[in-house]
Order: C-alpha cells, then sequence, then structure tokens
C-alpha cells in the first residue's frame, strides 16, 4: 500500500507493509473503539475464521471466556499491568436488578479473577463490564449448560473416594469424572500455561461437587469460591478465604463449589494450580 508523507516540505510516496499498516491502525484507535469480538479480533490479528477453529469443541461459556481473553487482550492495547489488576463486577441474576454491572474491582492485595481477564486501570474495566455485558453472562452464569451431564463410567477405577477430601491431586479429580489425565494432557498440551489450569480447575471443581456441575439456573443456590492473598501482598498468593456469589457475580460458575468447605479445601489443596490460573 502507498502512502504519502511530508518530507522536508516535499510530499514522497511511500510503501507500506502490511504489518505497518496494522500497526498504525493501533495506535490510531482508542479502546471504546473496540465493541464487539470482530474489532478485538482485528486488533490483534487473527481472523474469525481461526478464532472459530480453536474454539469449535468447546462449550459456550469455555467459549466465552476465549472471547473475553481476546477482547481483554484488545482492550489493554498492549499495555502491561501493574501492581493493580482491574476486572468488572457484576449483580447476580438472583438480585432485584438480574445480570447487569454493579462497578469495578482490583486485585491489589487480594487475588480472584485471572490476569487474562484484567485490565491495566479502571475505566477500562467499567468499559468492559458495559459494552460486553452479554459475554460475561455467558461465561459467569452459563445457562446454556444446566442440563446436567450423562453418567460417564469411570475410566481406571481404581481408587474409592468417600469425600471430597479424599481428592488429593488432579488424577484423582479425573478418576472422579471419568477423564483419562493422560488423554487430558495430551489434548491440551499447546495451551498456555494459565488455559490448561483453567481446563484442570473445571475438572477439579466439578469432582469436589461430586462429579456433576452446579445447576447454573437455580440462582437460589448459593456458589462458593476461593479467593487468595495476592503475589504481591506479604504472604504472598496464598489461600485467604471464600466468598459466595449470591448477589454479586465475578467468578464463572464452573469454579465455584456447593459448600464454604469444599471451597476452603479447593483453595488450599490445589493452590499451584489456581496460582498458575490467576497469575
Amino acid at each position: 500500500m502507498k502512502t504519502t508523507i511530508n518530507y522536508n516540505g516535499k510530499d514522497v510516496q511511500i510503501d507500506l507493509t502490511p504489518a505497518q499498516i496494522a500497526e498504525a491502525k493501533k495506535q490510531s484507535i482508542s479502546y471504546t473503539d473496540i465493541k464487539c469480538l470482530q474489532d478485538a479480533l482485528d486488533y490483534i490479528g487473527e481472523s474469525l475464521d481461526s478464532f472459530n477453529n480453536r474454539t469449535q469443541f468447546d462449550d459456550d461459556a469455555q467459549k466465552a471466556y476465549k472471547e473475553l481473553e481476546v477482547i481483554v487482550l484488545a482492550i489493554r492495547q498492549g499495555n502491561e499491568l501493574g501492581e493493580r489488576w482491574y476486572y468488572p463486577w457484576f449483580n447476580s441474576k438472583s438480585s432485584s436488578s438480574g445480570f447487569s454491572y454493579r462497578g469495578y474491582n482490583d486485585d491489589s492485595a487480594f487475588s480472584l479473577v485471572g490476569s487474562r481477564l484484567c485490565v491495566e486501570n479502571s475505566d477500562k474495566a467499567k468499559y468492559l463490564g458495559k459494552q460486553f455485558l452479554e459475554t460475561y453472562d455467558r461465561y459467569i452464569n452459563a445457562d446454556k449448560l444446566a442440563v446436567k451431564d450423562p453418567e460417564t463410567p469411570l475410566v481406571n477405577p481404581t481408587k474409592t473416594f468417600a469425600s471430597y477430601t479424599d481428592i488429593k491431586t488432579f488424577e484423582d479429580a479425573c478418576i472422579v469424572v471419568g477423564i483419562d489425565h493422560l488423554k487430558f494432557s495430551e489434548t491440551n498440551k499447546n495451551l498456555s500455561p494459565d488455559t490448561y489450569a483453567y481446563e484442570q480447575l473445571k475438572v477439579i471443581s466439578k469432582a469436589l461437587n461430586g462429579g456433576n456441575h452446579m445447576d447454573y439456573t437455580d440462582t437460589g443456590v448459593t456458589k462458593y469460591y476461593p479467593y487468595f492473598n495476592s503475589v504481591g501482598s506479604s504472604s504472598g498468593f496464598s489461600y485467604c478465604d471464600y466468598s459466595f456469589g449470591f448477589t454479586l457475580s465475578a467468578v464463572g460458575s464452573r469454579l465455584t463449589y456447593r459448600t464454604s468447605d469444599i471451597a476452603k479445601y479447593a483453595g488450599n489443596q490445589f493452590l499451584d494450580i489456581y496460582n498458575k490460573y490467576i497469575n
């Protein structure tokens, strides 16, 4: 592509490479110009066909999460996260206002939301929560996953688990839900470390909840999740406490637990995997 520039008072035509054109477009737009997934894909240089191909086997909540990864990456516009990581916060579906944007939060002292869904300032977090509310709804509430999974025979029922506290490892969780952990590793080997950890945590959450995903449409059921002291805190990344989703939502339904005790156990027992996911 040829373009004209003024050099020493004279107009000069020069050729620009596709990469230079793409970079010029990036520098000329504001994050508020990114209004949909396609805008975000254009910004980061990925085609919609490529995105659909790599998400073709995902359920709707998984796909929504990956859409948000792309959108957040574009909204950050190449900026690194600082000491504070900002993310939008929502009223839950069971609140009087229904699922809606409530405000923003930041992970300065505590860690709750993975870094891939965080931006570097509050204005961008507000924009994300309002502009992409429908995508967050699909990710957090996962209404399309309300049908219970069919019974799946154990792949290798060499261990029995009398209690969720007997599930000590990711391999144990795989046995509970009927997954071959070696096949899991092979299938997901090309994922980034944080995305791989997210896939592991979904298996762990399902196992600790008795082998089934929770009923996401039952807004009368309180869903619990662990949160953590951040990397930058005096104690480093460590389990802090649990919280629950009843009037507020920030954590995807697939990483929630049916009791506070299970949430505590998950946060302590699988701390390393949560660390990889969040940080």
